[in-house]
């Protein structure tokens, strides 16, 4: 739903047995819902997410047309309130971020691109669905609505199957190149299996809340819990390997990576950005998951979580330390990471280490590709592409790395491309940063 606090108002209502202590939604005749401060850190990021998405993915001049699908699976009507303003929701930011996209890739272009884009705007809500309808006719979409805007008032998973077949029939060679915004109730209104299915599409992402501190809190092993959590295909022998650990020193943290391991295992995708928004209003963690399995893709996503820094949230140093974990770890050890100038720093010290770490103790003296390196890291830290790179050309400065293109002779820049390899250095200088 266009990214409000559902979650949030859910575990209030768990807490106060079962009762609905309050209506949260859209009606027509009535002003838009108030936007919190945690949902408009989340609006933030996918707006920065599509600001930086069409210009990584437009690359050719040549190309004369860009097909894609938006969904957004649980869309809301559109608009919120704020300080006494109205704002946009995520459905205005797909077709903002879209018309935006196209004219500035035509600015100065000979040949006139088109971003053929689809929109389907999802929500089981039929009140939702009329308030975001008006809300498109005012704003000047009513000719589209039908046609590239395909409103559905149904649950998620019921439209998908239309959505997937529209993608097929809209692209050659199984590319789907389509981008799912699935902000769910909680963590299981979208089944694993539904991404899996999302991703079958070699240029598909999802993005996809997932609320691991209710989750983690409402573990029990009663028979409507085992059910409850099924769609995330989380076992009996799951949860009482959490519980086991639930109360223990540190426990939560493992739990954390572990859940990781299995979201990353049972999507089946090749890429994760599993970072937090932390809510002020219900006090209670929440993952914004960017799964996809295009490393390029990833690198949009971590890059907006960098360009809102303070709101989003890595708990660690940011080295190679995201989905590996010492199930011993003092969690003292693991601060919270806000991607602000400060971590910058820490990451690309961190990272350097690591690296000697990694390929000393994997590699050997092998000579390792480039980008397989970085393929096989990418999912382990929150550091950009562009951290990657500096902090590679860093070590081939220090003599710590050897650097040889695609010839395998020695690279006169320490800078790495994707045709590159990299090898631990014969003769290194058992560099290491000063910490005093």
């Amino acid at each position: 739903m266009g990214l409000t606090t559902r979650a949030e108002w859910h575990s209030l209502s768990w807490q106060n047995g079962g009762r609905k202590i309050a209506e949260f939604g859209w009606k027509l005749g009535r002003i838009p819902p108030p936007l919190s401060s945690h949902s408009d850190a989340k609006l933030r990021l996918i707006a920065e997410y599509l600001e930086r998405y069409f210009p990584a993915t437009l690359v050719s001049r040549a190309q004369d047309r860009q097909r894609i699908t938006l969904v957004d699976g649980f869309c809301g009507g559109g608009r919120f309130t704020q300080d006494g303003s109205i704002v946009r929701g995520t459905p205005f930011l797909f077709l903002d971020a879209v018309a935006k996209a196209e004219r500035d890739a035509n600015s100065g272009r000979g040949k006139p691109l088109v971003i053929d884009a689809e929109f389907h705007f999802v929500d089981s809500k039929k009140d939702h669905v009329e308030f975001l309808r008006e809300e498109l006719v005012k704003t000047g979409y009513v000719a589209k609505i039908g046609t590239s805007i395909i409103l559905h008032h149904a649950p998620f998973e019921e439209a998908l199957p239309s959505i997937l077949s529209r993608i097929e029939a809209r692209t050659r060679g199984g590319v789907g190149r389509s981008i799912f915004l699935l902000d769910q109730l909680g963590y299981s209104d979208v089944a694993f299996e539904t991404v899996r299915r999302i991703l079958r599409f070699r240029a598909a992402e999802c993005i996809l809340t997932f609320a691991v501190g209710w989750l983690i809190d409402y573990l029990d092993e009663r028979p409507q819990t085992v059910k409850r959590v099924a769609p995330v295909e989380i076992s009996e022998d799951h949860i009482r390997e959490f519980l086991a650990m639930r109360d223990e020193w540190g426990g939560r943290y493992v739990i954390q990576r572990l859940l990781l391991r299995h979201i990353a295992l049972a999507t089946g995708a090749q890429f994760q950005s599993p970072f937090f928004l932390r809510s002020k209003e219900a006090r209670k963690d929440l993952w914004l998951l960017h799964l996809s399995n295009h490393l390029k893709a990833r690198n949009v996503m971590v890059d907006s979580h960098w360009q809102i820094n303070n709101q989003s949230l890595h708990q660690g140093h940011g080295g190679l330390e995201m989905l590996g974990f010492d199930p011993t770890l003092d969690t003292s050890t693991a601060p919270d990471f806000w991607f602000g100038n400060r971590d910058q720093q820490v990451l690309r010290e961190r990272l350097a280490e690591d690296f000697l770490r990694r390929i000393r103790d994997r590699h050997f003296a092998a000579t390792v590709p480039y980008l397989g390196f970085v393929t096989s890291i990418a999912n382990e830290t929150p550091a950009r592409l562009s951290d990657i790179d500096q902090v590679t050309a860093f070590l081939v400065d220090e003599k710590e790395l050897d650097l040889r293109n695609a010839n395998n002779s020695p690279k006169r820049t320490a800078l790495p491309t994707y045709r590159d390899a990299i090898a631990a250095a014969r003769e290194p200088r058992l560099w290491s940063f000063d910490r005093s």
